[in-house]
């Protein structure tokens, strides 16, 4: 047993200094200053009142007086399209739009602005975020190349005081280091919905949500699929340059925090692939088999030692790698942080693996199923 844990641990090193030696790799990516060609940001939005103010002030401040900008309602009962529709009046904004979504749902909404606009390009964020000053120009200068169909930027978690609000943003340095590995080999595997470009063309010839519109959740990833999918692994691409970084409201609960990650884990049962299905429950069962280490405290000295031998390695390059894609980004914690983290992560992991079974979950007050289909070929 102790040589298990030896081997797993070594193995766990080897891989994250590869994704870090992935990380640090400088792109080849060169476009110009300017894309010339029309664009539009796509804003979904439900029950986000609370929020919309921020966001209309930011975009006021970063985008250009003539930038379309368009709000989809997703049948929010909080009074969030009062705020908006008084925000364009007010400001006298004629190039911003209020419309209602035609269905329920992301999907419906985001489907809803990309019928209405006809702009070239398609920009999407959410409601609760906040978008640096170049965002639109950085977003669209890749499209350049006309081999480029979806570009995907870094989103963080963040907002909040004390190890909850740190230990989402040592997580989500982790998601963005994953991130940039698979795309950076060709195979994407995820992206975040708020912060994404792409042609309304390659939107439109990989028709759209067809084939997952009944699944409430993935519309930034079943996208990405298709259009990779439909125009190869070469066609997306991932900027993690910490100008682009787009900021997003971190949970302010646990409870909020698991449901948004079991929202994120019922995806997989309706992805329809070996390799995604396997990556999840290969990471649930490490996480099962990373809190079962505690077994060899009740040993003799030799699995005592190994048992802080495994945890010391993996919190050390944890937090040398993960800490190298924070820095990126102009953060820095202290080890103490990583520890807690290490700690947390596996137990959170296996709670949310196990609620997402299930498919069952809450969101912006309704809630939801999700079904594993087997006939769909559209996903």
């Amino acid at each position: 047993m102790e040589f298990i844990y030896l081997f797993f641990i070594l193995c766990y090193a080897l891989l994250l200094w590869s994704l870090r030696k992935h990380w640090r790799q400088e792109g080849t990516f060169i476009a110009k200053e300017e894309f010339e060609a029309s664009k539009t940001i796509l804003v979904p939005f439900r029950n986000e009142a609370e929020h919309l103010p921020r966001l209309l002030v930011n975009l006021l401040h970063i985008a250009p007086c003539s930038q379309e900008v368009i709000f989809i309602d997703d049948s929010s009962t909080d009074g969030s399209s009062a705020i908006v529709s008084d925000f364009i009046r007010k400001e006298n904004l004629n190039h911003w739009v209020l419309l209602q979504s035609a269905g329920l749902g992301k999907k419906a909404a985001l489907t809803t602005g990309v019928q209405y606009t006809q702009a070239e390009v398609i920009l999407t964020t959410d409601a609760d975020c906040s978008l640096p000053p170049d965002w639109v120009r950085r977003m669209t200068r890749a499209f350049d190349q006309p081999n480029i169909q979806l570009v995907a930027g870094p989103v963080m978690a963040v907002g909040g005081t004390g190890l909850f609000a740190r230990f989402q943003e040592i997580e989500w340095s982790s998601i963005l280091l994953v991130t940039n590995y698979f795309f950076s080999t060709n195979r994407p595997l995820m992206c975040s919905g708020a912060n994404l470009a792409y042609r309304r063309s390659a939107f439109t010839a990989v028709q759209g949500y067809l084939g997952n519109e009944i699944h409430p959740s993935g519309d930034d990833e079943f996208l990405l699929k298709k259009i990779v999918r439909h125009f190869g692994g070469p066609a997306v691409l991932y900027l993690k340059d910490k100008d682009l970084l787009v900021a997003t409201q971190a949970a302010a609960s646990w409870s909020s925090f698991i449901h948004q990650r079991v929202r994120w884990a019922a995806k997989w049962r309706v992805h329809r692939s070996v390799f995604h299905a396997s990556s999840a429950i290969l990471a649930f069962l490490l996480a099962i088999f990373e809190i079962a280490s505690v077994q060899l405290l009740f040993g003799s000295m030799i699995p005592k030692l190994v048992f802080f031998f495994f945890w010391s390695v993996k919190i050390l390059i944890e937090r040398k790698v993960l800490g190298d894609v924070l820095a990126g980004f102009g953060l820095s914690y202290p080890l103490r942080l990583y520890m807690a983290t290490s700690f947390l992560h596996p137990v959170y992991s296996v709670l949310v693996g196990i609620r997402g079974v299930s498919g069952k979950y809450s969101w912006k007050g309704r809630n939801h199923k999700t079904s594993f289909n087997f006939a769909s070929r559209n996903i």
